[in-house]
Formats: structure tokens, C-alpha cells, sequence
């Protein structure tokens, strides 16, 4: 058994450029992800998964910079520290359960003031992307567990 924490926020954006909309209670599908988010209609069921001490660090910056400024998660979290969560791990919440697929948010040096070494970006190394393995319903409040894969 790992790490267990408490889902904080659940929130989708039904449509690219708008509003994410923030909800008690969500269903979780394995082809589209959250029910009703602009990204599953193309096809891509990944949700991403944040902490809420990862996005209060940033806050608390005097730069949040680019990125932090637009990213927002699909689910936030207490209580896990996803540096320590790797690809191949996957988290359970009552019935559904998300696998770990990808980590850290890629950067856009271009466009950000963090990139030049003075800050360190949480969105690189906190940032969690899953894909459902199982459909079912997420609830803020809810408790949500990390099951560790063995890695090499």
C-alpha cells in the first residue's frame, strides 16, 4: 500500500478556451476521462492530477510564472507527494482507478521567466497525467490511494 491523500477539486472544461467548471461529484469514463471535458471529445481520456501544496508553493511566488498561470488540473489532491508517484503507479478511489502515464508538465522556455534557473517549477516534476483503467464516479472528500508498481 502507498501513499494515501484526499481529493480536494474535481474540475472539467466542456469546451477549449472556457471556463473549467468545478464539481462534487464526476464520472469518470475509460475512452473520455471526465464526462463532458472538451479533451476527451478528441479522443484523449488523460485527466491530469495536481497537489494542492504544490499549487499553493506556487501561488505564494512572486512570478507564478506562464504555464502555472494557464495549467489547471482535472483533480487536486492532499496529502500525496506526487514527486515520489512514477509512471506505471496508479491511484484508486473507490471504483475508479487511474494509472499513472506520464510525469511532469512539459516547459515553454520561450514564454517563461521560471526557465531561467531562479525558480523551481513544480509543474515539471508534480505534475501527474492518468489514464482510467475503470469507470465510476470521483467525489471531493473522497480518499484516494497511490498502489505502487515495482520499478526497475
Amino acid at each position: 500500500m502507498g501513499q494515501i491523500g484526499k481529493i480536494e477539486k474535481i474540475q472539467y472544461c466542456p469546451q477549449k478556451g472556457r471556463t473549467y467548471i468545478q464539481t462534487e461529484e464526476h464520472k469518470v469514463s475509460v475512452d473520455k476521462g471526465l464526462e463532458g471535458d472538451y479533451h476527451g471529445e478528441k479522443g484523449d481520456a488523460s485527466l491530469t492530477l495536481w497537489s494542492l501544496e504544490a499549487r499553493t508553493i506556487l501561488e505564494d511566488q512572486d512570478f507564478p510564472g506562464i504555464c502555472f498561470q494557464k495549467f489547471r488540473e482535472n483533480i487536486l489532491v492532499s496529502g500525496i507527494d506526487l514527486s515520489k508517484v512514477n509512471p506505471g503507479d496508479c491511484l484508486v478511489a473507490g471504483e475508479v482507478r487511474l494509472k499513472v502515464e506520464k510525469k511532469g508538465k512539459r516547459c515553454h522556455p520561450e514564454a517563461c521567466t521560471l526557465e531561467d534557473g531562479r525558480k523551481h517549477c513544480l509543474l515539471r516534476t508534480q505534475t501527474v497525467f492518468l489514464k482510467p483503467l475503470s469507470e465510476g464516479i470521483l467525489y471531493e472528500g473522497e480518499e484516494i490511494q497511490v498502489e505502487e508498481q515495482e520499478h526497475e
